[in-house]
Formats: structure tokens, sequence, C-alpha cells
């Protein structure tokens, strides 16, 4: 009986250690990033992994700020980065939530012709990586003269994310009962009332999940706007350039400054979408 005390006693203890070790290794890069992007040495080498509190700078958030590679420009070169991802991911995530929420309706709910030959094309697509894409893509948008423009990237995000997504709204559509949607048509509703009204309610759970995926998708992702906007810098773009050894400004300070802020609109979402989810998650146990 002791025996088997101590070993469970030990076996929690290995387990206990085993996580603080987990947490030290995935909290010491965050540490490292928020101390050198407050931090005023000139050098990231010289940058204390525990930030001292005494020693707390701004100064490399306000070079970001006001930092013009260009004179007579608006903006910033970080700030319209900034803002240029931003709209990139405020339409990209507008579009993926309308048009997965259609096509996954129009899949669950009605019966047409050559639906599942279509519903296996998509499943297939998705076997192919987008990277395969990328050289025609790039012909397309120099031949229309779409290079440089942040609404026809957003399209790309759009495209590549409904596949993935009308299975994601599909398997959770399946689970609304169809006697709501019958009820709903007695009383006169169109099929877009009745998806708007009562379908997309219910589903907010899965739509909140598709909303998240899609605006976090175009801040961390470098190679295709760097293919279809060279000239037209988004936030990785930008964090690339400034942690490049061949490009200048070669300010590794300023990237840890930049990617702290870019976290701001991602944490922002999260926890705001985090807590719409939840209502979605609990709504349906309310009784009327």
């Amino acid at each position: 009986m002791k025996m088997l005390k101590f070993k469970k006693g030990l076996a929690g203890t290995l387990i206990h250690i085993w996580l603080i070790i987990s947490v030290i290794i995935c909290l010491v890069p965050i540490l490292w990033m928020l101390s050198a992007a407050f931090s005023d040495v000139p050098h990231i080498g010289r940058v204390p992994i525990i930030p001292n509190i005494t020693e707390l700078s701004l100064t490399n958030f306000e070079e970001i700020f006001t930092y013009r590679s260009r004179s007579g420009q608006m903006f910033p070169d970080y700030i319209r980065s900034f803002l240029v991802t931003l709209a990139v991911a405020t339409i990209s995530t507008t579009l993926v939530v309308i048009f997965s929420s259609l096509v996954g309706f129009a899949v669950t709910r009605f019966r047409f012709r050559a639906k599942k030959p279509a519903l296996l094309l998509m499943m297939g697509l998705q076997m192919f990586p987008g990277f395969m894409g990328m050289i025609a893509l790039f012909i397309i948008f120099r031949v229309f003269g779409w290079l440089n423009n942040p609404f026809f990237l957003a399209l790309i995000y759009v495209a590549g994310a409904i596949p993935f997504n009308t299975f994601i709204v599909r398997g959770f559509m399946r689970n609304v009962p169809k006697s709501l949607d019958e009820a709903a048509a007695i009383d006169g509703a169109t099929n877009l009332q009745i998806l708007v009204k009562i379908i997309v309610p219910l589903a907010a759970p899965i739509m909140g999940f598709i909303a998240v995926n899609a605006f976090m998708g175009p801040w961390m992702d470098y190679i295709l706007p760097s293919i279809l906007m060279p000239n037209n810098e988004t936030v990785a773009m930008w964090l690339f350039r400034m942690n490049a050894p061949d490009t200048q400004p070669h300010e590794p300070m300023w990237f840890m400054a930049g990617a702290l802020f870019v976290t701001v609109p991602i944490m922002i979402v999260q926890i705001y979408m985090q807590k719409y989810v939840t209502y979605g998650l609990t709504a349906g146990a309310e009784k009327g």
C-alpha cells in the first residue's frame, strides 16, 4: 500500500516538474521579446531574458511609429503596413464567414445535381499545398494589373479558406434540426432569412472559430504577400525586412517591438470572439 502511494506521488511529482519545464520553455522567448521591445540597448545580444523594470524604454516603439523610408509618405512604414494587413484581414474574415455560411447552408439544406462531386472536388483541392499555385497567381495578377492591391490579395485568402470551412460549417449545420427551417418557412421566412435569423445564431461557435482563423492568417503570412504585393508591404513583410541582415534598415530591436505590437489586434479578436463563442455554446440551453 505504501509502495503504491509512493509510486503515485512520484508520478505526480514528475508530471508537475515536466509541466513547469514546459511552461518555462514557452515563456522564455516571450519574456525575451518583451525585454527586447522595451529595451534601449544598442545590440540585441545584450538584451536580458528578464527585463529590468527600472530600465524600460519606449524608444523602439517611437522609432517604428515615426520611421519613414521615403520622404513625403503619409504614414510611417510600420503604420502603413499595419493598416494594409488590417484591411486584408478584415476583408478576408468578412467574406470567408459570409461565403462559408452560404455554401455550408446550400450543401446541407438543398439537393442539386453534382452536389457530391463538388464536395469531393473541394476535398481533393485541400490535398494540394497553396505553394503550387503561386506562380500562376503571380502571372494572373500581373496580367490583370492586380499586383499590390490588398483587396485582390484578400480574395485569394477567401478562395483558399472556403473549401475547408465549408466542411466545418456543413458538419455543424447538419446537427441543426430541419424542423426549425420548416417552421420558419410556414411563417413566411425566405431561405436567406432562415439562414441569417435561425441557422447562423445557432452556429455562432463555429462561425467564431472560422472568423478567428481567417483573421489570423494574413498577419502571419509572408510568402504570398511578398509575391503578390511586392511594393505594398504587410506587417510580415515589414518584420522580415527589419530582421534581414542584407536590408536597410537592419533593426532587430524594431523587429521585436513590431512583433509585440502586432499581437494587439489578434488578442483583441481572440478575447472578443471567445466571449461570443461561449455565448453561442450556452445560448441553446436557455429556455425561451
